[in-house]
């Protein structure tokens, strides 16, 4: 026996391998441009093509970032973007008075080089970079942020985050019309590098808020260039140039196919930014973002298949990182929705969910079964009891609020999107709600841009929906803040005078065993009426390249990208 196929056996290996092929790039097209170029990789490999150069080592050798970013931008205003998705971008083209460390949270001089604090804790006085300038090379100045954060609580632009800038003087007032003078607000230029900033009372996670996005500061003739004051349009971030001010300039965005950043050289530590360029992919497949960083195309992805964490942790430990953060992934019930109207059934639904089953047979990558909304040990804090899995007790309130057994309930929607965890996720979701409550739940998907568009709190369009959340500061006001009225991210059409007072009593309080007491006594209130069902605390579970260095630990689950480098 020789060691080359017969004829009639090389024709059959050529036709096998002409139609896999051809099964390939019939998906590649239905991909976008980052996984369909994985799968050219991937071909090439099967049908014995020369070796090129992936991405990611063209990239090494470049200075350039491939990250996966999990879904489209939606917005570039850091005063209307909100979400993961869009920050971790903006944290590549802004940069507000101070940042933090991604690891220790502590705060780190941004725009301000330092700052002094009263000796009542009550203000703030900022000193900004004399050389500090915009992407364009325009200065930046005290008027710039006086400016950005008028626009921000301005109520005509009803930004969903103003309640970050919620402990300065007035602020709240200004943001709900209740005050028209914005010199009243606790902002003031002294100079153009010297800013006051005045509070209420003391609060002792000031300084975190100011990494926020709403904090950011936006360039005026860039903002009125294509709209006015308060469009919430964003047109202006669609018109060349765009002006930011951040450690990365804006280079291209490609709808659906990639949003490139390029080193800035106006910033202030523009020395010290070892990136060229950082390419953000958008890919709602965690599938698709895992076969493109295995092709070699993507450093980090956003997340990984359920199915391949025991895999890379038995066999590619090095590539993957599971870290603990901040984040709470839970039911968000629309209360004004005839189904969910009575917070007897929507707490029926709450206790019969499996969490335990969810956490050990779907996500196995480290989460915990969540019984309040608030995950431990933000800024200390520890969550009340909650709501334990109590199927019995559930049945029970059904058949209270008139029907038992699930007879009579109408069918409902539970709105997700279309991404493995969470489709998985509302399957167990859904079977559990048939088992136990036997009501009948049909599973709606959206993609990431029109489900965010769908719980928004002015349309409401859903039933009740996943929802999760990713601490933007540490404080567990960053969680409890979202249910209170008039929350631009509440969603839940839940309002309640009486929860709004506790929470207002809980921020009153300076001293902090006593502080988190009240915020306990307000989470509590708020898991009794259960406009929201908790689920499970979560991790964070990418793939990152070896190349890849300064790639910390983020319980935030946001990056410095200035401190990030890449080693061939």
């Amino acid at each position: 026996m020789g060691l080359h196929p017969s004829p009639r056996k090389a024709q059959f290996l050529a036709t096998h391998i002409a139609v896999r092929s051809l099964l390939f790039f019939k998906l590649m097209f239905r991909l976008n441009a980052t996984i369909r170029l994985a799968l050219v990789c991937t071909t090439a490999a099967i049908t014995g093509c020369s070796r090129r150069e992936t991405l990611v080592q063209v990239g090494d050798r470049q200075g350039i970032l491939h990250v996966g970013n999990g879904a489209e931008v939606q917005y570039l205003d850091p005063h209307i973007a909100g979400g993961s998705i869009d920050h971790n971008v903006l944290s590549a083209l802004y940069e507000g008075l101070v940042t933090l460390d991604e690891e220790t949270l502590l705060p780190r001089p941004g725009m301000a080089t330092h700052w002094e604090t009263s000796p009542d804790g009550r203000t703030y006085t900022f000193h900004l970079r004399p050389a500090a300038r915009w992407s364009n090379g325009d200065p930046l100045t005290t008027r710039d942020f006086l400016y950005s954060f008028r626009r921000a609580l301005t109520p005509t632009l009803a930004s969903e985050y103003k309640d970050v800038f919620y402990p300065v003087k007035n602020a709240e007032a200004y943001a709900k019309g209740q005050l028209n003078d914005f010199t009243q607000v606790g902002f003031r230029a002294l100079d153009a590098t010297t800013l006051e900033i005045t509070l209420t009372q003391p609060t002792a996670y000031f300084l975190t808020l100011l990494r926020t996005n709403a904090w950011f500061p936006v360039h005026a003739a860039s903002v009125e260039k294509s709209g006015a004051f308060d469009d919430r349009s964003a047109r202006w971030t669609r018109t060349a140039p765009f002006v930011s001010n951040g450690p990365f300039r804006l280079r291209e965005w490609r709808e659906s196919q990639h949003l490139a950043v390029e080193k800035n050289p106006h910033y202030w530590d523009a020395a010290h930014v070892r990136l060229n360029e950082i390419r953000f992919y958008p890919s709602e497949s965690l599938q698709s973002q895992e076969l493109a960083f295995r092709a070699g195309q993507l450093h980090t992805t956003w997340d990984v298949p359920l199915s391949k964490i025991d895999a890379y942790k038995s066999d590619a430990p090095a590539l993957l990182r599971v870290e603990p953060i901040f984040d709470s992934y839970f039911l968000r019930f629309n209360v004004t929705a005839p189904a969910f109207r009575d917070p007897r059934v929507r707490r029926a639904f709450a206790l019969a969910i499996d969490r335990e089953a969810i956490v050990k047979n779907i996500l196995r990558g480290g989460q915990l079964p969540a019984t309040s909304l608030t995950p431990p040990h933000i800024a200390g804090y520890l969550p009340p009891p909650g709501l334990a899995t109590d199927p019995a007790l559930a049945r029970q309130l059904l058949a209270e609020a008139g029907y038992p057994g699930g007879v009579g309930f109408p069918k409902v929607e539970f709105l997700t999107i279309p991404q493995e965890t969470n489709q998985r996720i509302a399957e167990a979701l859904q079977e559990r709600w048939r088992r136990e409550l036997g009501v009948e739940v049909v599973i709606l998907q959206k993609e990431f841009k029109m489900f965010l568009a769908a719980i928004n709190d002015q349309s409401r369009d859903y039933t009740f929906a996943r929802g999760k959340w990713t601490a933007e500061y540490p404080d567990p006001l960053s969680y409890l803040a979202i249910f209170t009225t008039g929350n631009g991210v509440n969603g839940t059409g839940w309002t309640d005078p009486a929860y709004d007072a506790l929470i207002h009593a809980a921020n009153a309080e300076l001293d902090p065993a006593r502080r988190h007491t009240a915020l306990q006594k307000a989470e509590t209130y708020l898991l009794d009426h259960t406009p929201i069902a908790p689920v499970y605390w979560g991790t964070r579970t990418t793939l990152v390249q070896t190349s890849v260095r300064g790639w910390k630990k983020s319980p935030l689950a946001f990056h410095n990208y200035k401190d990030v480098w890449l080693e061939k």
